[in-house]
C-alpha cells in the first residue's frame, strides 16, 4: 500500500529518531511485563504532532501523562475484545484486531470517551472490513520482512508501520468520527 512507502519517505532522512521512540517504547513495555502498553495513544501522539510539525519524535511525549485515564481504560478495553477474540477458537483475534485497530489513534486524539472510542472504532471498522484487514496484513508482511534480516530490519520497518498506522488513520478520520456520529456518539 502507498501508506508504507509515503510513511518511509517520511521518515527516511530523520530515521535515527523514530527507530530510538519505538526502541524506548518496546523498552518500556517489556520492563514493565507489558504495561508500557498503555503509552500506546502517547506512542500515536508523538507521531501525530511529529508528523503535523515535521519535525523528529520526541521521546518525552512517551510520558505526558494529561489523559492517561482514558488511554489505559481505552487500551484495556481492546485488550479485553482481543482476548474474547482469541478465546473463540483464535479466529475472533483477526475480527477484533480489526475491529478496535483505530481505537489507540481515536485516543491520542482524545475526541471521545473510551467506550465511544470502541464503539466508533468498530462501526467504521464494520463497513471497511476488507480495506483494514489488508493494510494490518501489509503492515505485518512489512514486519516480518524485516525480522528476517536477523530481526535488525525490524528497526526500520516497525517505525514506518506505526507512521504508516497514523496516516491511514488520518484518512479515514473523518469517516471514522462520521460513523460514531451516526452511532450516536457525542
Amino acid at each position: 500500500m502507498d501508506h508504507y512507502k509515503e510513511s518511509w519517505e517520511l521518515i527516511k532522512g530523520d530515521l535515527v529518531p523514530w527507530i530510538v521512540l519505538l526502541f524506548v517504547f518496546s523498552m518500556v513495555n517489556s520492563f514493565t511485563g507489558g504495561l508500557g502498553m498503555f503509552l500506546l495513544p502517547n506512542l500515536f501522539r508523538a507521531v501525530r504532532n511529529a508528523l503535523a510539525e515535521q519535525r523528529s519524535p520526541e521521546i518525552g511525549e512517551l510520558f505526558e501523562f494529561d489523559a492517561i485515564t482514558d488511554d489505559v481504560v481505552t487500551v484495556i478495553l481492546q485488550n479485553i475484545a482481543n482476548m474474547i477474540g482469541m478465546m473463540v477458537c483464535c479466529v475472533g483475534i483477526f475480527a477484533t484486531m480489526v475491529l478496535f485497530f483505530f481505537a489507540p489513534m481515536m485516543a491520542a486524539d482524545g475526541d471521545l470517551a473510551p467506550m465511544d472510542i470502541m464503539k466508533g472504532s468498530m462501526a467504521f471498522a464494520k463497513a471497511n472490513f476488507g480495506e483494514i484487514f489488508t493494510f494490518i496484513l501489509v503492515g505485518a508482511l512489512v514486519n516480518f520482512a524485516g525480522a528476517l534480516l536477523c530481526g535488525i530490519g525490524t528497526f526500520v520497518t516497525i517505525p514506518v508501520t506505526f507512521v504508516a498506522s497514523w496516516r491511514f488513520y488520518e484518512m479515514h478520520k473523518e469517516a471514522i468520527l462520521a460513523a460514531a456520529d451516526a452511532e450516536g456518539l457525542p
